[in-house]
């Protein structure tokens, strides 16, 4: 199974949300063009992509969980 990439999951929690990606860029302080190209290359910190999560309303988890349980996050 093929996982989904970040620039698709942005995209469909955005839809999810009801706002466009355009929208949720121009809410980060970012033109058209600026998150367009961010999408195409995929490179979000961590803190913006939990800030697009804040803004959609919704929370990212980003973190690495073991067999056993254990988190990293």
């Amino acid at each position: 199974m093929e996982k989904i990439q970040i620039k698709q999951k942005i995209e469909v929690a955005c839809a999810v949300a009801g706002i466009s990606v355009t929208e949720l860029g121009a809410k980060m302080g970012m033109s058209q063009q600026s998150i367009s190209k961010r999408l195409k290359t995929g490179k979000f910190k961590q803190e913006e992509l939990e800030e697009m999560a804040d803004i959609m309303g919704c929370q990212y988890h980003s973190f690495f969980e073991f067999p056993n349980g254990n988190k990293i996050e």
